[in-house]
């Protein structure tokens, strides 16, 4: 079988989209290529064909009539096992610059430029005709590109096509005030309505986008949960001294403002005695009031990305792992149905959990549930929950024994594995059996 993955971003396990990808497809008995429109450069084991396009190659074909898009082939090093893919590295600060103030009329600007250039070139159609799908795996994004490439590979290739959706992009339940923004939004509605057609299955992880897509799509669509590995958790023993937090991840959509308000709640907490500790893991460049807020060098401290490997043992020497989300209106619309795939992470981190998030969010209401984490809507009650913990440190291992217990139960990835490899193999041999009656 061979799989096609269609995505925004480059397939390394070090990001999240592409630990994604590689825990959707990691075990599964397929061959792989994969179609990308960003910078960077792909790491991971399972994919070795890869097909490119940046911004800047559209600019260029756009001013100097240059050609779209870059076939990736690999170095092998003489007598060393080391691999590198030669791929196009975009200006990082340019990027950062955007991704930290994510102006709508940037990313409309982005969308009119990728429709004005001339993608759709020989190099494109050969790439992928010549490793010839028998699937096609294309996350949905809210990008007017992305929704049309995967259109124009359906129709090239005539193979069914599965989809994975993990944010709200399609419903009117927002609180903008820009006329570009809901523009934009009804032009993407109808695109999503036009490439939803295309797609044979979709994938979401939460119940209540589940529920909205079939009522508005009339799809096939199902439930699939990350995976995880809950069975070699160290055992924390005594907790003694400055009860330890960590965060690791994006502070855009709100949560640096949480984290502003969580550390000031430290430090109102340790007034007469350090009590708590924040230590921040991000690659988020931050704001002059974020550093001085989130980086005191006393007890909160902000750090930079770090590997899986190094934010396990970050976490092994962690009490608390904090998952928060923006809690201003706007913030809790956009991420209202989302599921950060970094809850399953922190299920199996060996911390306690503490969700700080609006209570109807999806994370919010899923770790509620389960009991696997202590969700508060407030920094008024995260006050009193650390006040609890602090005069009962027991809170924490009977929070972490929750959150185990709910990853071995729920999120076992040789069950997911299974139901995916499950999935695949019937869309596969249905196409194989149409085949030969054709």
């Amino acid at each position: 079988m061979r799989i096609l993955v269609i995505s925004q971003e480059v397939w390394r396990d070090d990001k999240n989209g592409g630990n994604v990808l590689s825990n959707i497809f990691s075990g599964i008995d397929a061959e792989f290529a994969q179609i990308y429109c960003s910078p960077g450069s792909p790491s991971n084991s399972i994919c070795k064909k890869y097909y490119q396009m940046t911004d800047s190659m559209i600019i260029n074909n756009i001013i100097k009539k240059r050609n779209i898009g870059k076939i990736l082939s690999y170095i092998n090093f003489p007598n060393d096992d080391k691999k590198e893919i030669i791929a196009i590295n975009e200006n990082k600060k340019f990027y950062n610059f955007f991704r930290k103030y994510r102006l709508e009329s940037f990313l409309v600007g982005k969308e009119l430029l990728w429709s004005m250039s001339f993608w759709k070139n020989n190099q494109l159609k050969n790439f992928i005709l010549d490793f010839n799908p028998d699937i096609i795996f294309a996350p949905c994004y809210a990008s007017h590109f992305m929704l049309k490439i995967d259109r124009y590979i359906a129709e090239l290739t005539k193979k069914p096509m599965v989809s994975y959706i993990s944010d709200d992009n399609y419903s009117l339940k927002q609180f903008r005030f820009s006329p570009v923004y809901w523009i934009n939004r009804l032009v993407l509605r109808s695109n999503m309505r036009k490439t939803f057609k295309y797609y044979n299955l979709i994938y979401t992880m939460t119940e209540e986008q589940l529920k909205e897509c079939k009522e508005a799509f009339n799809c096939n669509i199902k439930i699939l949960k990350k995976g995880g590995d809950f069975t070699e958790v160290s055992n924390k023993g005594d907790i003694k001294g400055v009860i330890k937090l960590v965060y690791a991840g994006g502070i855009y959509l709100g949560r640096g403002k949480t984290l502003e308000k969580i550390s000031d709640l430290i430090r109102e907490l340790n007034k007469d005695e350090k009590k708590f500790s924040l230590d921040i893991y991000t690659g988020n460049e931050l704001t002059k009031r974020q550093k001085k807020k989130l980086n005191n060098g006393y007890d909160c401290n902000v750090h930079g990305l770090v590997d899986q490997k190094t934010l396990k043992e970050i976490y092994s020497n962690s009490h608390i792992a904090l998952h928060i989300e923006g809690l201003d209106l706007k913030n809790k619309l956009i991420t209202r149905i989302s599921f950060s795939t970094k809850i399953i992470d922190l299920l199996g981190s060996g911390c306690a959990v503490i969700a700080v998030a609006w209570k109807r969010h999806s994370g919010y209401t899923y770790l509620d549930k389960e009991d696997a984490a202590i969700c508060v809507d407030s920094i008024t009650n995260l006050k009193e929950v650390l006040i609890r913990i602090s005069n009962n440190s027991n809170i924490i291992k009977e929070y972490i024994d929750k959150a185990i217990m709910c990853g071995m139960r729920n999120h076992d990835s040789s069950i997911i594995k299974k139901n995916i490899q499950k999935d695949f193999n019937k869309i596969y041999k249905s196409t194989v059996n149409e085949s030969i009656e054709n």
